[in-house]
This record gives C-alpha cells, structure tokens and sequence, in this order.
C-alpha cells in the first residue's frame, strides 16, 4: 500500500493534487492580469481611447510584473528547499497561464461579436 503511494506522489512529480491546483491558481492569476492588461492597452491606445504614454508604460509594467514573479519563485524555492519540485511548480504555472490567456481571447471575441451585432443593426 505504501509503495503504491510512493508511485503516485512521483506520478505528480512529488508536489501532490494540492500543488498542482495552487501552481495552477497561481499561474491563472498572473496570466490574467498580464493578458488583461494587453486587452486593456489595446482598447485605450490603439482605438483611441487614452494617452499615448500607456502603450509604453504597459509593456513595462507587463515586464516589471513577470520578472517579479520569476524573482519570487526562485527566492521562495531557494529558501523552502522546493528545488525538486521546480519543474513541476513552472509547468502548472504555464497551464494556468494559458487558461488566463483562453479566458481572456474569449473576451475579447464576444466584445467583437457584441459591436459586430451592433454595427449590423444601426
């Protein structure tokens, strides 16, 4: 019984269901506010609709925000000894990444769609 578990612990890479849903959680959070924040430089520099100053200070906070995120993962692994479960840890950030990024380019479909409709009735 216990070797069986053995097996499924090193079937996750050692980091079990909980790290796996936290590094995805973690993943999602950041993907979407990077990937929202792209939505959001588009609708007001690219239409328009804000200062031209936005488009260069969202790309480096966009910047500033992932090399935050890559400091803190390398400081908080260093310091808990989480070493092995590195890989494991980026993989699942990456899927919840992508998710955020699904999430947010149905978004900005359905707003397309919505102003299509519009644009065909007026």
């Amino acid at each position: 019984m216990a070797d069986g578990l053995g097996e499924a612990m090193n079937g996750l890479l050692g980091m079990g269901w909980l790290g796996w849903a936290a590094s995805l959680a973690a993943g999602f959070a950041v993907g979407l506010v990077f990937f929202l924040s792209m939505k959001l430089q588009v609708e007001y520099v690219v239409e328009k609709r804000g200062p031209t100053w936005l488009l260069p200070a969202a790309m480096y906070a966009r910047l500033v925000l992932v090399a935050v995120v890559l400091v803190l993962v390398a400081l908080l692994v260093r310091a808990q000894g989480w070493q092995a479960k590195l890989p494991a840890m980026m993989l699942a950030g990456v899927a919840g990444t992508m998710l955020a990024r699904i999430v947010v380019a149905r978004m900005v479909r359905r707003k397309g769609r919505e102003e299509g409709d519009q644009d065909a009735d007026g």
